[in-house]
């Protein structure tokens, strides 16, 4: 295969050769970063490139969504090395290096890595619209490029794809941190589609699903940064006093789809419910007001009284047998 550089690419600003691993050819997987500082993919380029203990990233995506070209991808870059205990099996058939060893396989040489600028230092800042349009195309181009395997792992990421957290569990727990996972895997699973879902309309300020109902502001930008089509809006957009009933949760604002409740909080920005937890909760609730629901009236009928009337007809009703009997009647 020949090795190219995506077209994608805004800027190019490499890091020194010795800061690389020439001629490494990395592919065997793709690392998704978070920085835990700054906005600016140039700024942080220019950290790599006067870094003297040699980091970089093949790539870098500012909150703007500019990507920066750090490393060719025919070369390795300094993101990843080596495992901590507690590291993901998967990185075991490469007979990875580990923390403070000498041997083994560095995992520079053969990984591919997206570092993603995020202001916090805990990654918690969610990826802007523009940045994550950039994150997804990039990431597309490169798993077509490399045929990236991008079956769900069962935790939450890719067999392919997978975060710094999965190499370093100890030192780098946060990191990609909140990256959109999900929204990624649709994504790709959806062929790279991105923007107005089929059968859908959009004016530039407001989405309108088949059925007439709209989606606008954080909640329309989540829709065209991928969506199912037949995910479609059951109402409108609402302030409620708690995004979630049964987790701890703000203020703020849900719209609620076929599959899907979208929730807003200026804490959080928006970010998709976790529905199975919202849904256990609602049932038990279910179960609990059934049990503790009183006998009710009907029609201004007391039941208890009817109950009281049935035994007492019943009753009557046995005394009357007996007595029919006995009289030969």
């Amino acid at each position: 295969m020949t090795i190219v550089d995506p077209p994608m690419v805004n800027k190019l600003m490499l890091v020194p050769e010795q800061n690389t691993f020439i001629g490494a050819q990395p592919g065997n997987a793709l690392v998704i970063h978070k920085t835990a500082s700054g906005t600016s993919a140039e700024a942080v380029a220019n950290f790599f490139i006067n870094d003297p203990n040699g980091a970089s990233s093949h790539f870098v995506i500012g909150q703007d969504g500019e990507i920066v070209q750090c490393v060719h991808l025919v070369n390795g870059a300094g993101a990843n090395c080596c495992v901590e205990n507690g590291f993901d099996p998967y990185w075991q058939q490469f007979n990875p290096m580990h923390v403070g060893s000498s041997t083994g396989t560095n995992l520079n040489t053969i990984t591919i890595s997206i570092e993603h600028c995020d202001p916090a230092s805990d990654n918690s800042t969610p990826l802007t619209s523009a940045q994550k349009a950039s994150s997804f195309k990039l990431i597309k181009w490169l798993v077509d490029q490399y045929g990236f395997d991008i079956t769900p792992d069962g935790h939450g990421q890719m067999v392919d794809v997978k975060g710094h957290n999965t190499i370093d569990p100890i030192n780098r727990a946060r990191c990609p941190g909140n990256y959109p996972w999900s929204e990624l895997q649709t994504y790709l699973q959806g062929g790279g589609t991105m923007g107005v879902p089929a059968g859908w309309t959009d004016n530039g300020t407001t989405l309108t699903a088949p059925n007439g109902h709209k989606v606008v502001h954080g909640f329309r930008a989540k829709v065209l940064a991928g969506w199912d089509p037949a995910d479609i809006p059951l109402e409108e957009e609402h302030q409620v006093a708690h995004v979630e009933n049964y987790y701890a949760s703000d203020a703020g604002a849900i719209q609620t789809f076929n599959y899907t409740r979208l929730c807003y909080t200026v804490a959080r920005g928006v970010y998709k419910m976790g529905i199975g937890n919202e849904l256990l909760g609602c049932e038990k609730a279910l179960v609990a007001c059934k049990a503790a629901a009183p006998v009710t009236t009907i029609q201004g009928i007391d039941p208890v009284k009817v109950k009281t009337f049935l035994q007492t007809a019943a009753a009557k009703a046995a005394d009357l047998e007996t007595f029919i009997t006995s009289s030969g009647l």
